[in-house]
């Protein structure tokens, strides 16, 4: 063969293989990439026990970056334990991808077990699902009152204590308290009374209702079950009275933060009666670290005997899930138990059988003060249920450092002095331990006022409200013939036109030794007139409709802003025109009431009723969102008494 022509053919032959084995190796055309679901809203969420969670649990799937329509989403919820159910009452919801490669659930509703799980979104043939992280969890709050008990052959001073936990349908789930009469009705210690069971009702409109609590202890309430009044002011703070025929008190209940531990530098006040029954006020400061009480100092008034500026310590155990603990110290009492509302918050209680006393510790933020600490001011103070019945308020300005001038009204068992000038010094030390002497003798009695100074990040009168209201002081009075207990507010709007809107309110009434009456109500103040409803507890009868606890009492007035004190109002039969606080109890005839306002700001104000035949000391404070409260929501009916 041509030598040419075998090259040429071996040239074709070698080309062929070639193209042939290129055509083999070349790879398989490319897969698509494989779909993905991630969980893009919704998590993490924790909704109260037997709640609806907030928000829906949202999944989006994705190919290759780009959104799938069409894709079937199931999401799944833990079959047992702390899970919960869709809007088809099961633990598994079926959607299907929008446009935008979005499935959404239906509403995802807690069951009744506590605890944190994984709700997890997937679909067929993606290998790793979704996890949702949720939470179900109850909602805690701490309580605490005082006043006058009928049990126990009374009328007695008795304090109550407590915290509990509820679900979302207002149910109480468990709780522990501590109550004390010092006359022979203690919570036993150390345990204090269990609180099994018990339901929160309240209007969903107004925040009124009530609360049981059902208690191992049948000495207490009836038969073991106690009642409360409850107006709430927002969805985490309340003012509370008892209101079960057993006793009538007044105090207030608010959701609890519990920290690990306490610590830092306290500021605190308690009232109640000695082991002869006189009464007995406490105010100072202390400070934890760890296990351990220290720094502290203390001023008390011992049914006249003061005693100011002594050193103490002491013991402080850890927590329990209720938040209850005990401080042991050398000057308060041998026993006292702690219940936290939050970490520069916690409610005391002396639980000693033959003393009884209850109050309040707020933290003191950095701790550091000085007399530039005290600005214009509102101060309310009011003795207990035992000594000399008084109460007083006003307002101040501070023209220089030391010295302060301002205008009071007092009613010290009907010896009444109103729009009382009242002018002193005062001093305030670099921990926040102060006093204030009313020099001029402007409030009768009332001269000598115990300072304690608090975080100014804090509403003492509501702790979860961290947005107005904010600073001031506890306050002590320390005069040999009365003592009692109350507040200083920063004074910072005294305009009219804030006195304005939908308030929540309350008060302590005294109108005999030991003879009491408390009330908690809802209303609102529109072109000046104030008109409102509430419930209270009459249990002596003063109103004339019987002893009993009472709802749908009416509350009106048209408050008069006094032209010369900017931030004092009256509601009084002496002005002209007349314009009294009347208050309506069942089918009695309405009963006038001379009272007078001071306005820290449009939020927050104190009122004092200054009769000869009645004094109180309570609180206006305006409503906030009442969305949230773990309550069967029911509207209160139109019974006007409930009669024991």
């Amino acid at each position: 063969m041509n030598r040419k022509v075998h090259a040429g053919i071996l040239g074709i032959v070698f080309l062929s293989v070639a193209f042939l084995t290129g055509c083999g190796s070349s790879s398989s055309p490319t897969p698509p990439p494989a779909e993905t679901v991630a969980a893009t809203s919704g998590t993490p969420q924790s909704a109260l026990l037997s709640g609806a969670f907030i928000a829906p649990l949202v999944a989006t799937v994705t190919q290759g970056g780009s959104p799938v329509s069409g894709a079937t989403v199931t999401f799944t919820a833990p079959a047992s334990g702390a899970s919960g159910t869709f809007a088809n009452a099961t633990a598994t919801d079926t959607e299907t991808t929008n446009a935008s490669g979005v499935a959404t659930s239906t509403v995802f509703t807690a069951n009744a077990t506590a605890g944190g799980y994984t709700v997890t979104a997937s679909v067929s043939g993606v290998t790793t699902p979704a996890s949702f992280s949720l939470t179900n969890a109850a909602a805690n709050f701490s309580f605490y009152l005082n006043g006058t008990e009928l049990i126990n052959g009374g009328p007695n001073y008795y304090a109550l204590a407590g915290a509990m936990s509820l679900d979302a349908l207002g149910n109480v789930l468990a709780g522990e308290q501590d109550y004390n009469d010092a006359f022979g009705l203690t919570s036993p210690q150390p345990a204090g009374d269990t609180i099994t069971g018990g339901t929160l009702t309240v209007d969903p409109t107004t925040g009124q209702g009530t609360l049981t609590l059902l208690t191992n202890n049948t000495a207490l309430g009836v038969s073991g079950t106690e009642t409360l009044g409850v107006q709430f002011v927002n969805a985490k703070h309340a003012l509370v009275s008892q209101f079960d025929g057993s006793a009538t008190s007044s105090g207030s209940m608010d959701a609890q933060t519990l920290p690990s531990t306490l610590s830092g530098s306290y500021a605190f006040t308690l009232s109640g009666v000695d082991t002869n029954s006189n009464s007995i006020v406490f105010g100072g400061l202390f400070s934890i670290s760890g296990t351990t009480l220290q720094n502290g100092v203390a001023d008390v008034d011992d049914a006249g005997t003061v005693i100011l500026n002594s050193a103490f310590s002491g013991t402080v155990s850890a927590p329990d899930s209720f938040g209850r603990g005990t401080i042991t110290n050398t000057i308060l009492a041998t026993a006292v138990n702690y219940y936290i509302v939050g970490p520069e918050v916690i409610r005391i209680i002396d639980v000693d059988t033959t003393d009884s006393a209850v109050g309040s510790a707020f933290g003191q933020g950095s701790g550091t003060f000085s007399n530039t600490s005290l600005g214009s001011s509102v101060f309310g103070v009011e003795s207990n249920s035992y000594g000399t019945l008084y109460a007083a308020a006003g307002q101040f300005t501070v023209p220089a450092s030391g010295t302060f001038s301002g205008v009071g009204d007092d009613d010290e068992q009907g010896l009444v002095v109103n729009s009382s000038p009242i002018s002193g010094t005062y001093t305030i030390g670099s921990n926040g331990y102060g006093s204030l002497s009313i020099t001029n003798a402007g409030l009768q009695s009332v001269s000598t006022l115990g300072i304690y100074m608090t975080d100014p990040a804090l509403n003492l009168n509501d702790p979860n409200n961290t947005t107005s209201g904010l600073g001031g002081g506890l306050v002590a009075d320390l005069d040999v013939n009365l003592n009692g207990t109350g507040v200083l507010i920063p004074q910072t709007d005294t305009s009219t036109a804030s006195f304005t809107g939908n308030y929540a309110f309350g008060a302590q009434d005294y109108f005999c030794y030991i003879c009491e009456f408390d009330y908690v109500g809802q209303g609102s103040v529109t072109s000046g007139a104030f008109a409102g409803t509430g419930l209270l507890n009459d249990v002596i009868d003063l109103f004339g409709a019987g002893p009993g606890d009472y709802t749908g009492v009416t509350f009106s007035g048209t408050p008069l802003a006094d032209p010369i004190n900017v931030g004092r109002y009256t509601l009084s039969s002496a002005n002209t025109p007349s314009n009294p606080f009347v208050i309506t109890v069942g089918t009695a005839a309405p009963i006038e009431f001379n009272v007078a306002i001071y306005q820290a700001s449009g939020g927050q104000l104190l009122w004092i009723d200054e009769d000869d035949f009645s004094l109180s000391l309570g609180s206006l404070q305006s409503q906030g969102s009442l969305a949230g409260i773990p309550a069967i929501k029911r509207h209160m009916g139109k019974t006007k008494t409930k009669r024991k």
